[in-house]
């Protein structure tokens, strides 16, 4: 697990200067990646000098709304704090429906397992990203979909820039667009960012022919995409218009489906359990993902 570390005088901090790791008293968290008791185990990641890595900075990038882009930031924030990972988000989308959902379950004294940070003033943007690395391991930001000054401030930051889109063409076009911001800001400032596709909102019993000839141009290109699609789940819509965790929906469905018919019920679950599935398997070739970069 990586730990807090200023990025401005490189210093680490060896509050986690073990292999074996036990963070926040849940997990004991080992140098490698597993399941166990279905929770994804993220790795304790150390350079050639022994040293543990940065804070990993995870953005959310497309210019289009509706892409899943602010639902697969939540998801991943969610899987990440279920292994024992400290956990940000930091949510720049002018909707900011990440902060209204943290503040709507804090206003019931519902557990938030992951700190939620309002949008800074644009030039504060950077300083508040190297300051949360006293908190959290993983910082997940929501971007805006706008070419705005504060997003170039994040992706100057990042690690990671994952860009979902839903497979059809109009969104293919959408996240080239994301594509290119991330590059120009790359070489703004002359260091490279990595990012990757992440299809989201596809059919989960078939690849459609829009989503495969997308692919396959992605692939000709040599654009990085992720393994793992997110399917369009009914649990997923759910997080937001209840103001619920995913972990929390096989309770609230078993009490949902009390005096139903046993198919009825069972249906139900399956469909939670099907988006929980899904949702750990993408979180896990996320950490993937930035752990092999990381490595490069």
């Amino acid at each position: 697990m990586p730990t807090a570390f200023d990025k401005s005088k490189g210093r680490t901090d060896d509050r986690h200067n073990n292999s074996k790791v036990n963070v926040n008293s849940k997990v004991n968290v080992n140098s490698n990646i597993d399941f166990i008791s279905n929770v994804i185990f993220i790795f304790d990641f150390r350079g050639n000098d022994g040293i543990i890595d940065a804070m990993y900075v995870i953005t959310f990038a497309n210019p289009k709304g509706g892409s899943g882009k602010t639902t697969s930031a939540i998801l991943l924030a969610e899987q990440i704090a279920l292994s024992g990972g400290r956990v940000a988000i930091l949510d720049l989308d002018p909707n900011a429906n990440i902060l209204a959902w943290a503040q709507g379950r804090s206003s019931e004294e519902r557990d938030v397992p992951f700190m939620v940070h309002a949008r800074p003033q644009a030039e504060e943007t950077v300083e508040l990203i190297d300051s949360l690395s006293e908190e959290a391991d993983y910082l997940i930001i929501d971007l805006e979909g706008s070419k705005d000054q504060i997003v170039t401030f994040a992706l100057s930051r990042t690690d990671l820039c994952i860009i979902p889109l839903d497979g059809s063409p109009m969104e293919a076009r959408q996240a080239a667009a994301a594509v290119r911001l991330v590059q120009t800001t790359s070489n703004m400032i002359r260091t490279p960012i990595s990012y990757s596709l992440l299809f989201t909102r596809t059919n989960a019993a078939f690849q459609t022919t829009d989503e495969r000839d997308v692919r396959n141009e992605m692939e000709l290109n040599n654009i990085p995409t992720l393994p793992v699609r997110i399917a369009k789940r009914a649990p997923y819509t759910r997080i937001f218009r209840d103001e619920v965790l995913l972990s929390e929906l096989s309770d609230i469905v078993k009490r949902e489906t009390e005096g139903k018919t046993a198919s009825v019920r069972e249906k139900a679950l399956k469909q939670v359990t099907g988006a929980i599935d899904n949702a750990r398997d993408y979180a896990q070739a996320v950490i993937h993902s930035l752990t092999k970069e990381r490595a490069a």
